[in-house]
């Protein structure tokens, strides 16, 4: 269309420079106003808030209606002009259309008319045909649309539309009748029918044009009567605006001014506290309404970065919980901060990957009247303080300990000290603090050395411990152990000393006792063996050293144990500790009195001469003093008590190598020498007996072997009836030593009793003599042969010795009927009642049992009625001095006639002559043994004995 793109610019433009004019006015307004009030001197002004705020209220809301106003008219003027500029469109791009189809149905036309038999041709002309009365209908709709010309412009279009309309309807019409006359095959009339088209195409073309000039003129009017109304709308608004500015500006420009001083004012502090939070330490942050950062400082940078998150446009919450917070803690105090005018305040805990860190948050809202309103946050990492403050907590903790704690200046002036310190010293805190502390303390008993070397050794290494005497308040000394340490400025000067000490007096009093107690007798108060041992050890150097000698006195009371036993172990305690008391008296105070231990205590007495008799003589005075000593009575409440003392002497001299076990030994030595002597006597010690203990502890060493290294071996010494039947025969073991040869039972039966080896050689014996019985049992000519088995007091106190003699025979097959187990009385003696028991079941098993040694004892007749044997063993010495001494004989008749009242048999041992047989026959003994018939021999003697071969006595 010709006139749309001027009609457009002219329209904008005038409503871009209407509106660029009232904003230019407005602002120019705005600056006079706020410049006259800048120039005005600034008064003490009381400016009443509300009526003015309401007049500020008012004048916004009439300025927004007016705006509101103004842009609706404008807005509803710029879619009526679209509206009509789309129709108006329409129209000029319809007409343009118009114009054109004219032309081509003219043409089409006078083309049909030249070639009737086209086909083409003729569908070309009902294309447009039916193309162009759709236009027409679009147009006349657009036309009828049209209601913005004026009223004289919309009468002339009406008209200049209706010819129009009559024009092109002509022209359609003709064309028409050309395409229905060759449609009909009427040829002939097509010429005449074109050349009517084409006369009413020009009218049709003219009528075209002619509306196309008529709506662009009624356009035209139609922008200039709407650019007027814009100018004078315009207008309007400006002046309204500039009216309501004028009305209220003026009343409130002293307002203004004030407020505007006051933003100064404002703006000045906020820029100071801008500053002052970019520059704190605590981390700021500002967030929107949605709890977005919006302003942070430097802090919160640093703050914020070691999480790795951004800094701002973020959620405080998601910030807070990137750092390592808790998400439940920290939406609670976002939540509280809104809702409490006072804010919220939290200590957060951060969750590192190598550490805990705690943070200290504050949160307020921005507005406290709106929830809606931003937050500001300020946070504080107190990890450091927090472990300052534990650090206090501990170090207070620490001075108030069980330990005195007092910490001085560099002139060792008191400046603080804990509880502990007056408990200890007795002094107040009052009189402590401002004193010096040698002033205080210092006890006396250390040199002026002392003190130096303890103030060296702070100068050189900061720092000093040791045990020290203080006093107390009372003046009581006392020990402490005291720490000091020196504490230092940046250049290394010492400034104070902490000194950190504990009263020991009990720890020194708890290590004399333990001492005591591992180097005295509890009891007497006399060293002990330790202690002992420790002081013969240095008399053994002293005497290499300078050539003296000492001796060593072994005493023993002699019968202790009855006034134990009679009176009570708190009597003999009493009697120990007078017997010490008198001990002590008889010594110098360099010799060493000891108890080792029950009754027996060592003297040992040092530096005595070096000629080792002169050094005897010595000894045995002082021996004989003690033995005096020791005899006199020690009264008692009601009775007194005498007790002697056996004394065994050692000599050390200077020229013999001796060691503390030696010496004891052989004090030991020489104190049993004492006892075999009768008691209450003094023996020195004795190298040959000394070799005879050491060959008899060498014999039992040996005798642990023997057993499990199979050197013992079994004879049997035969046993005869007074018709020289053998009946029977006694096991005595041998020992086959590999260096001593064939040892006979005398030598080591004894060292065996002393110890649990007799029980092996017993249970040895038995079970090799049941082996051999069961090898006998079976021979034709045994008869009622028997085995007789020596038994020890220790075996048969055995709680498992019956059990052993019945697996013995289960397990050999040997007859229990034949086997005959041998008891001494003193066996019997002492346990009678569960000797008959033990004896009774062996009875019960079939074994046999006899009394060996019968007289030799203390043997009883009021038991032996009870006792369950079957034979009496007389002794050999009865029998060997039988004609020498008549008593002898008349034990041996006695027993005889005895063991007759009481059916019992009788076998007399060491039968060596015929006369003593001949005796033995006619006192009525039923059994005899003894070199006469046969000594002791191996298994195989008694098996030939038993073949009825003669065997010659070896």
């Amino acid at each position: 269309m010709r006139f749309a793109p001027w009609a457009d610019s002219q329209v904008w433009l005038v409503s871009a420079l209407l509106a660029a004019a009232v904003i230019l006015l407005v602002l120019h307004v705005s600056m006079r106003l706020a410049n006259r009030a800048l120039s005005q001197p600034e008064p003490d002004l009381h400016v009443s808030g509300p009526p003015v705020q309401l007049r500020v209220r008012v004048a916004m809301y009439l300025i927004l209606v007016v705006a509101g106003a103004y842009a609706g008219l404008q807005a509803w003027n710029a879619l009526q002009w679209q509206r009509a500029q789309h129709v108006e469109s329409r129209i000029s791009d319809a007409l343009f259309l118009q114009r054109s189809a004219g032309r081509e149905l003219m043409r089409q036309s006078a083309l049909l008319g030249q070639r009737t038999s086209d086909a083409q041709a003729r569908d070309a002309l009902a294309a447009v045909l039916h193309g162009e009365a759709a236009r027409s209908a679009s147009l006349q709709a657009d036309l009828a649309s049209a209601a913005w010309y004026r009223e004289d412009d919309a009468v002339e279009v009406a008209e200049q539309v209706a010819r129009w309309r009559s024009e092109r309807a002509r022209l359609y019409v003709a064309a028409q009748e050309v395409l229905h006359l060759v449609g009909m095959g009427a040829n002939a009339a097509v010429p005449a029918r074109v050349t009517q088209v084409l006369r009413a195409g020009g009218p049709a073309l003219a009528a075209t044009e002619a509306l196309d000039a008529l709506v662009h003129r009624a356009t035209e009017h139609r922008l200039q009567r709407q650019a007027s109304l814009i100018a004078l709308s315009s207008f309007t608004v400006v002046l309204v605006i500039v009216g309501i500015a004028f009305v209220v500006i003026e009343p409130t420009t002293k307002t203004l001014r004030e407020q505007y001083r006051r933003l100064r004012m404002q703006s000045r502090e906020l820029a100071r506290l801008a500053m002052v939070a970019s520059r704190t330490e605590s981390a700021v942050a500002l967030t929107d309404r949605n709890g977005r950062v919006d302003w942070v400082n430097e802090a919160y940078r640093r703050f914020i970065s070691a999480a790795r998150a951004p800094e701002a446009d973020v959620p405080l919450a998601s910030a807070l919980v990137a750092h390592g917070a808790a998400r439940d803690e920290v939406e609670a105090l976002l939540a509280q901060a809104r809702l409490q005018p006072q804010g919220a305040q939290a200590l957060l805990r951060i969750q590192g990957a190598q550490d805990e860190r705690w943070i200290e948050v504050d949160v307020r809202t921005l507005d406290p009247q709106g929830r809606d309103a931003g937050l500001v946050m300020m946070a504080r990492d107190v990890t450091e303080r927090r472990r300052a403050h534990a650090k206090q907590r501990i170090a207070a903790i620490a001075f108030d300990s069980l330990e005195a704690v007092v910490i001085t200046d560099a002139a060792q002036r008191i400046l603080r000290v804990n509880p502990a310190f007056c408990r200890i010293t007795g002094f107040s805190q009052e009189e402590a603090v401002g004193s010096t502390t040698a002033a205080l303390l210092k006890s006396g008993r250390h040199g002026p050395e002392f003190y130096q070397a303890m103030w060296a050794a702070l100068t050189a290494h900061r720092r000093w411990q040791g045990e020290i005497w203080n006093r107390r308040k009372s003046g009581e000394v006392y020990p402490e152990w005291l720490s000091i340490t020196a504490v230092t400025d940046e250049q290394g000067e010492i400034t104070n000393f902490v000194a950190v000490f504990s009263d020991i007096t009990e720890k020194k009093r708890a290590d004399e006792t333990i001492h005591n107690l591992a180097f005295y007798d509890a009891l007497t108060g006399l060293p002990n063996r330790r202690l002992l041992l420790d002081r013969l050890t240095q008399s053994l150097h002293a005497g290499r050293r300078h050539g003296l000698s000492a001796a060593l006195l072994f005493i023993d009371l002699d019968k202790f144990k009855a006034l134990n036993d009679l009176k009570g172990h708190e009597m003999g305690d009493r009697l120990l500790v007078e017997t010490a008391r008198r001990l002590q008296a008889c010594v110098r105070a360099s010799d060493t009195v000891a108890r080792l231990g029950g009754d027996e205590f060592v003297v040992l007495l040092n530096d005595l001469s070096g000629d080792a008799a002169h050094a005897a003589m010595d000894a045995e005075t002082v021996a004989e003093k003690i033995r005096d000593t020791v005899e006199a009575p020690v009264p008692f409440e009601g009775f007194e008590w005498r007790v002697t003392a056996s004394i065994g002497v050692s000599l050390l001299t200077g020229e013999v190598a001796h060691t503390v076990e030696d010496v004891l030994k052989r004090a030991d030595l020489a104190m049993y020498e004492a006892k075999r002597a009768g008691r209450n006597a003094i023996r020195f010690f004795d190298p040959a007996r000394q070799a005879e203990v050491e060959a008899h502890v060498q014999l039992a060493a040996d005798l642990g072997h023997a057993v499990a290294s199979d050197e013992l071996r079994l004879h049997y010494q035969p046993q005869f009836d007074a018709a020289g039947q053998m009946v029977g025969a006694e096991a005595l073991v041998r020992w086959a030593h590999p260096r001593e040869g064939l040892v006979p039972p005398g030598a080591f039966i004894p060292v065996a009793e002393e110890s649990d080896l007799i029980v092996q050689v017993g249970e040895w014996l038995l079970e090799r003599a049941c082996r051999d019985l069961a090898a006998w049992q079976g021979h034709p000519d045994a008869g009622p042969f028997c085995v007789a088995v020596n038994v020890s007091a220790r075996q048969f106190q055995r709680d498992d010795f019956v059990e052993g003699v019945r697996g013995a025979l289960r397990r050999t097959g040997a007859d229990p009927h034949r086997l005959v187990l041998e008891l001494t009385e003193s066996t019997l003696l002492g346990r009678v009642d569960e000797a008959i028991e033990t004896m009774q079941s062996l009875r019960a098993t079939g074994v046999r049992m006899a009394i060996d040694d019968f007289g030799t004892g203390h043997s009883s007749l009021s038991y032996l009625s009870r006792l369950p044997v079957d034979y009496l063993k007389i002794d050999r010495a009865f029998v060997q001095h039988m004609h020498a001494r008549r008593s002898d004989e008349v034990i041996v008749r006695t027993i005889i006639g005895m063991a007759r009242s009481l059916r019992l048999g009788v076998i007399a041992e060491g039968v060596e002559t015929s006369a003593q047989l001949a005796a033995l026959e006619a006192f009525g003994c039923d059994a005899f043994q003894g070199y006469l018939f046969a000594k002791p021999g191996p298994a195989e003697h008694v098996s030939r004995r038993l073949d009825g071969e003669c065997v010659t006595p070896a």
